[in-house]
């Protein structure tokens, strides 16, 4: 029988046994799968290993004693950074690009603010926790980090100086950008007048990737220059016209398995 597999922001280690605070998965374990002393559940905490344990024992309404924790690999970790800039859409197509992008190993999502998003605002805890369950069902290893929403002006400006996220704090609560280092990048716009993407479009093989997405409506001539002039090569993935969400999964899944 699989078992339940569940995210902990806690490092875990080499500990054998571990005790976790929180009401949220305490609620999971009791009431939502009816988990009980004995039963065994799969932990991870980021590292790219998960951690097989028994529960032990629930202190109160938020705490959870687990015991006899031994590690082993993750299904799979992201062994190089993929970022999804993407326009704000509707609040129910952004929830399906977020849970899509994470089974799909996307590093980072940035909700672009694009000239023709109808959306202004979206729930970022909701999106996190949608990254959270997607990550753990999925089996990677680690959970992407959810941004706050930018202006494509300024993320693309960043990108021309050659700059990357970087993570301050847990709880993805602030953004720092360094350089690069020179490693490999590539960044790739989609809009439907672009030219067809092919595999030898993608560049070097397993570099660092942006993928950007349009709303609805596509990118305007404004951010299609904004691309031109920063070297950003815009591209296609057929005739046909993509919701946002689609265009999401098909351009990730050639950039993420194509290079």
């Amino acid at each position: 029988m699989r078992l339940h597999r569940f995210f902990t922001p806690e490092p875990i280690g080499n500990r054998s046994e571990l005790t976790i605070e929180s009401r949220e998965l305490v609620d999971q374990l009791r009431r939502v799968f009816r988990l009980k002393a004995g039963d065994e559940i799969v932990l991870f905490d980021g590292s790219g290993s998960d951690y097989k344990g028994a529960i032990a024992r629930f202190d109160g309404a938020d705490r959870v004693v687990l015991e006899h924790l031994t590690p082993s690999p993750s299904r799979y970790m992201p062994i190089r950074q993929v970022s999804l800039y993407t326009a704000v859409v509707k609040k129910d197509n952004f929830e399906t690009i977020v849970e899509k992008a994470t089974e799909l190993g996307v590093t980072d999502i940035v909700p672009v603010l694009a000239d023709r998003s109808e959306k202004k605002s979206l729930n970022m805890e909701r999106l996190r926790k949608i990254a959270v369950e997607a990550s753990e069902q999925s089996g990677r290893g680690n959970v992407p980090n959810i941004w706050p929403i930018e202006k494509l002006a300024a993320i693309v400006g960043r990108l021309s100086s050659h700059e990357h996220f970087t993570l301050e704090k847990s709880h993805f609560t602030k953004v720092k950008f360094e350089p690069a280092g020179g490693e490999p990048f590539l960044a790739l716009a989609f809009h439907t007048e672009g030219e067809l993407l092919a595999r030898s479009h993608l560049g070097i093989s397993r570099c660092n990737l942006a993928v950007f997405i349009g709303p609805e409506g596509g990118w305007s001539p404004d951010e299609l220059a904004l691309f031109h002039k920063a070297g950003i090569s815009v591209y296609c993935l057929g005739p046909q016209v993509l919701r946002a969400e689609t265009a999401a999964i098909a351009a990730l899944t050639m950039a993420v398995f194509g290079s």
